[in-house]
């Protein structure tokens, strides 16, 4: 069985994988979704950075001693310098136009998930109690 630690920081490696082949894909190889929401593009960079927070955090809560607030500022620290990257690379490298308003809903999306990830482990851990019940009656 893998230890917990590492599947955390995999987790963490896959996903920022996941936002980096996304963001260096050229934009015409992304399907429309055909969907009428205004600046979809900054909502999905919100929703990115949003899950990776809530990843950082869990794994940062778990493999230090470091309090909250720290935590929240390495995941906010590690969201600004990871997005402003891919914006530039985006912008210089990929083909694609870097902007600055993606780097802010990265940033907002990773302290909305700071924010949010007290209460995103709590459910977690209701939802696993309530599994590791069901299981053991079964």
């Amino acid at each position: 069985m893998i230890a917990r630690k590492h599947t955390l920081l995999w987790r963490n490696i896959i996903w920022a994988g996941v936002i980096f082949f996304l963001c260096a894909i050229p934009s015409d190889s992304i399907p429309d979704p055909k969907l009428n929401i205004p600046q979809l593009d900054k909502v999905v960079h919100f929703g990115m950075f949003f899950i990776m927070a809530i990843f950082l955090c869990s794994e940062l809560r778990y493999q230090t001693r470091l309090s909250l607030r720290a935590v929240y500022s390495i995941a906010i620290g590690f969201s600004f310098v990871y997005g402003g990257l891919i914006e530039i690379l985006q912008f210089n490298y990929f083909h694609r136009g870097g902007e600055w308003w993606d780097l802010v809903a990265d940033v907002l999306g990773a302290v909305v998930g700071c924010l949010l990830y007290p209460t995103a482990k709590q459910q977690k851990d209701k939802f696993v109690t309530y599994l590791y019940k069901k299981l053991k009656k079964g």
